[in-house]
């Protein structure tokens, strides 16, 4: 049923229609992993996929060093152009 019309999830509690796309999706906190929506995982769980991981929380699924995902970390904000550039005064 996933991104499928919204009349296939009608009936669904597991999925929800989007009224931007008109399609079935994950409801909030949770993901697609091919077959259904789990929950999204909190820091330190292991994670197979970018969006698995709970970004309301800043949490990202970091790739190891072999290209890999591993695990739920929090993410480190991007500095912005002030930030950037006062750092290199």
């Amino acid at each position: 049923m996933y991104n499928q019309s919204c009349s296939a999830c009608r009936e669904n509690r597991y999925q929800t229609c989007s009224s931007t796309t008109n399609t079935c999706q994950c409801p909030g906190n949770s993901y697609w992993n091919g077959s259904m929506c789990p929950l999204q995982l909190f820091e330190n769980a292991t994670c197979s996929q970018p969006d698995a991981c709970r970004s309301d929380l800043n949490l990202s699924c970091i790739i190891n060093s072999y290209g890999g995902f591993t695990q739920c970390l929090i993410s480190m904000p991007k500095p912005t152009t002030a930030e950037t550039v006062t750092a290199s005064i």
